[in-house]
């Protein structure tokens, strides 16, 4: 199953992470943007002097200003636009001076590897549309680090004319957050989500697969005869983003601008926008990526697998462990606001220093049980935090040693059966990075031996540390392509969920689909929905004290389940699946899927959801324009001010690499670019463009319009009167 069968090709290198950090929030100090409306936060910015009459000229000049921060962990001081102003919100693997991203091996089967293939060495790249520029980070929820998602255009691995690459069939999504990815470590201003690790995936069928001169490459035609042959229907491509590194400039990249600090970054920011307000030198602007270490794997995709997400045996985390050794790594704990993720540390070092190693859920873990070939494999991606220190470079990548893993299963009675131990060295540094982290253990192998296959057929597995309960199998897991949906007002959507039952698909499934808010909190019926549930039996249910609206789904003969929502309310829901057998009981409902009333299992790491962003109500918008313009008689001035005010000013000062390419603040700017903004701004370039604009998606159809009216009226000299009508079908503006 997935890339947990054979043949496998496994790669290793970095991601450099470009994504406009301005309308994050992530500091509580300085919450900028209202992401509800698509506005600047103008309650909070009035509390710095800074208005709707002002703004032009007071809030990048606030924005890049070093200011004192004492509510954020740790405290100090930061600019308000936080780590990475002129962001493109590009995604790309690293192919700089010594730093590839490259294939590094594979295996053709258990107990063969294989380290010498033309293939090995191989550049790993992610572009854009039809193979241009670099994939795109978007979040559904800027304020989030459960939303993001990669939007690209192909992917290909190339070892001089030798290509495999595939175009995009599915958009990619983090999965499996783990923010306590690297386990022991102090706290860095500079470092706001070092510790945050997760897992992306994507599949291509295998009729759009190329594979171009990769006759020789015995790796190569392995995956293209395995991927051809039924019940694989393509590749698969899998990898983990983990231990993050901020403010690198000039190390994994050529940017001239290398800020290394907060202090830093104000002063060349300062410059930057000197030269700007100068005459419109926009040469200072600069890109501050955020780069991870990445492994990952190419390998089969199998009929009846999501392709976004890791299935399989699904293991969750039962417990909290600790590790036997930290090497010199000084242990913290940690709690997380917004993107951020902030370390709480003890008032005196010397009690730090001697404080034990620190209780940490370890991520999860899929498996497959090859029945034929006696095989268990485990994927270890995401599991085993690494030790280090946020920010250093070279990178502490050695793992914490929590002793052997105990993999076992848990029989009908309660009890525990070991199976088989993995070894601090089978999931050691050396070991993950050359395999990126998938472990096999054959049936010959295990301390049970012939009585294993009956034992992984009727148990349920897990794993135990130190004797402790840390990871244990979820018979019934949920998933979906849609994790990131966006919802107009007016609108309806619907998206697909497959069932799974230890790891095969599962039919006749019952799911409960419950519905969170920006804070991961159950609404209440009461409340505030954002979405509203129109297909199911839907009905009321009571967690916690807390009154809910959820609807029940089931799956049909092909083990998926339809869910339908229509928009009730600008905002940000998170839609949680929870698959069962028999009867429900509502007290099952977690009322949080983050912090003390969340459960183990049932956190967002490893929770079954999809994100929706409902954007605003503004499809009034389009009117009020064109009575602005028909009551003015075509008035321009008065028609670019309601056009900007309404609408671009909040890409104008959030987004401001925009500025290299069109002047959003200038009228004539717009009028002379209306070609290419008109396609960019179009629902088809939003569905999965990674040129959309903007990029992230919080365009609303009635603020589209509003602007596709304007440039209607710019191509076609200004008429009077217009209505919303008045575009006809199929009409663009001449190149």
């Amino acid at each position: 199953m997935s890339v947990l069968s054979f043949p496998r090709i496994y790669f290793k290198g970095f991601m450099s992470w470009d994504p406009c950090t301005f309308n994050n929030n992530d500091w509580q100090e300085f919450p900028t943007y209202d992401g509800v409306n698509v506005a600047l936060n103008w309650q909070f910015l009035a509390t710095q002097g800074i208005t709707p009459q002002n703004y032009p000229t007071t809030f990048r000049p606030w924005a890049i200003t070093l200011q004192k921060d004492v509510v954020d962990n740790p405290p100090g001081s930061r600019v308000p636009a936080e780590w990475n102003m002129f962001g493109t919100h590009g995604v790309q693997f690293v192919q700089y001076g010594d730093f590839k991203s490259v294939i590094t091996g594979g295996a053709l089967a258990w107990n063969q590897p294989v380290t010498s293939d033309p293939l090995i060495g191989a550049l790993v790249a992610i572009n854009g549309d039809q193979g241009s520029g670099p994939g795109r980070l978007v979040d559904t929820n800027p304020f989030s680090f459960w939303s993001s998602q990669i939007y690209f255009g192909q992917m290909s691995f190339t070892a001089g004319n030798s290509i495999i690459s595939g175009p995009r069939n599915f958009r990619m999504h983090s999965r499996w957050l783990d923010l306590n990815r690297i386990y022991t470590t102090d706290q860095a201003l500079t470092q706001p989500a070092a510790s945050v690790g997760c897992c992306f995936q994507t599949c291509i069928p295998f009729e759009q697969v190329g594979f171009v001169n990769t006759g020789d490459s015995p790796l190569a035609t392995a995956l293209q005869q395995a991927a051809s042959q039924p019940p694989a229907i393509g590749v698969m491509i899998r990898f983990t983003a983990y231990v993050n590194l901020y403010f690198k400039n000039g190390v994994f990249n050529n940017i001239t601008q290398r800020p290394r600090n907060y202090g830093e970054l104000a002063d060349v920011l300062a410059a930057a926008w000197a030269a700007w307000n100068a005459n419109g030198d926009y040469s200072q602007f600069f890109s501050n990526p955020c780069y991870s270490h990445v492994v990952g794997t190419l390998g089969i995709w199998n009929a009846g697998e999501v392709a976004s997400v890791p299935v399989g045996r699904y293991l969750a985390a039962s417990g909290q462990v600790a590790a036997i050794s930290t090497g010199s790594a000084t242990p913290s704990s940690a709690r997380t606001m917004g993107h951020q993720f902030s370390l709480a540390r003890a008032s005196a070092a010397p009690a730090l220093a001697s404080a034990p190693p620190p209780q940490v859920t370890l991520g999860p873990i899929v498996a497959n049980v090859d029945y034929g070939n006696e095989l268990i494999s485990l994927d270890l991606n995401s599991t085993i935090p690494e030790n280090g220190t946020p920010g250093e470079f070279p990178s502490d990548l050695t793992k914490a040693d929590f002793g052997p893993l105990d993999l076992g299963v848990i029989n009908g009675d309660g009890s525990f059966t070991s199976i088989y131990e993995i070894g601090y060295d089978q999931y050691a540094k050396k070991a993950y990075e050359a395999s990126a982290g998938i472990i096999d253990i054959p049936f010959q192998k295990t301390i049970t031996g012939p009585n294993t296959p009956s034992l992984l057929q009727n148990g349920t597995l897990a794993i135990q540390v130190q004797g402790q309960s840390a990871l244990t199998e979820l018979p019934l897991s949920a998933q979906t392509d849609s994790r990131g949906i966006y919802i107009d007002e007016g609108t309806q959507a619907d998206f697909i969920v497959a069932a799974y039952n230890l790891g095969a698909t599962s039919t006749n499934t019952p799911l409960i689909v419950a519905q969170y808010d920006a804070n991961l909190n159950l609404i209440p019926t009461n409340g505030s929905p954002l979405v509203a549930f129109t297909n199911g039996d839907i009905q009321q249910m009571t967690s916690g004290g807390t009154t809910t609206t959820v609807t029940a789904v089931t799956t049909d003969e092909t083990g998926v389940a339809t869910v339908s929502i229509e928009w009730a309310a600008p905002g940000f829901a998170v839609l949680a699946f929870f698959p069962y057998l028999g009867t429900f009981v509502p007290g099952q409902l977690p009322i949080s899927l983050l912090g003390p009333c969340a459960t183990t299992s049932g956190s967002i790491t490893y929770a079954f959801y999809a994100t929706v962003r409902a954007l605003p109500p503004d499809n009034d918008v389009p009117q009020q324009f064109v009575d602005l313009w028909n009551s003015s008689g075509g008035d321009q001035t008065q028609a670019w001010n309601f056009i900007y005010g309404q609408i671009l000013y909040v890409y104008d000062m959030l987004f401001n690499v925009m500025l290299e390419f069109v002047n959003l603040g200038d009228q004539q700017a717009f009028a002379s670019s209306i070609s290419g903004i008109w396609s960019a701004i179009s629902a088809e370039s939003a569905l999965e463009s990674s040129y959309a604009m903007p990029i992230t998606r919080d365009l609303s159809a009635g603020k589209r319009l509003t602007l596709q009216l304007w440039i209607y009226l710019i191509a076609n000299n200004y008429p009077v009167p217009i209505n919303v009508s008045s575009i006809p079908p199929g009409w663009a503006p001449p190149s």
